[in-house]
């Protein structure tokens, strides 16, 4: 019986994930998703986190902070197609949600889709420009080869100088900065 349920809820969150951006079906390959269904549904006895998720967004939909958390975890799980659909549908709900937009870049990196990765790596910093440890992420980002913008960059060392944090020393040095 706990198989059964497991299994009927694990089913329900996948289509309760796919109706929440139902564009996904239409950017994704359905095999992707199926796949993922499958390992989500064999992994979530042993891990109750997207569960716990789940019943939270049915008590409350409108949260984007929980479907960022459901992101969180499809990521940290590989399961890719559903991290992005999560984390979309949390800049559906509030369109500024840096969070969303940071989850966002790192699965694009792990897809290596380096220009998604970068605009949603800009969009956080844009949507939090006080946030020293994204405007370091966003330097750093700009300072590697396939993203290298070194204006970019410079500009994120200049805010972190403005906001004295200790991480501006940091991203100055792989700048080659001397202060």
């Amino acid at each position: 019986m706990p198989k059964i349920k497991t299994t009927l809820a694990c089913s329900c969150l996948l289509l309760a994930s796919c109706a929440f951006a139902p564009d996904l079906l239409a950017q994704t390959s359905e095999t992707a998703i199926v796949q993922q269904a499958v390992q989500l549904q064999q992994e979530a006895p042993t891990d109750t986190r997207i569960m716990d998720y789940f019943e939270q967004m049915k008590a409350n939909p409108t949260d984007p902070a929980i479907h960022v958390k459901l992101g969180d975890i499809y990521y940290e799980r590989a399961l890719y197609e559903l991290a992005i659909s999560s984390y979309r549908h949390a800049l559906e709900l509030q369109p500024n949600t840096a969070s969303a937009h940071l989850g966002l870049s790192l699965v694009f990196r792990k897809k290596k889709l380096p220009a998604l990765e970068i605009a949603e790596m800009e969009a956080a910093v844009a949507d939090a420009p006080q946030d020293p440890a994204l405007l370091f992420k966003f330097g750093n980002l700009c300072m590697e080869p396939e993203h290298f913008d070194y204006k970019k960059a410079k500009k994120q060392y200049e805010a972190l100088k403005k906001l004295q944090s200790p991480l501006a020393a940091q991203l100055g040095g792989k700048m080659g900065l001397v202060d």
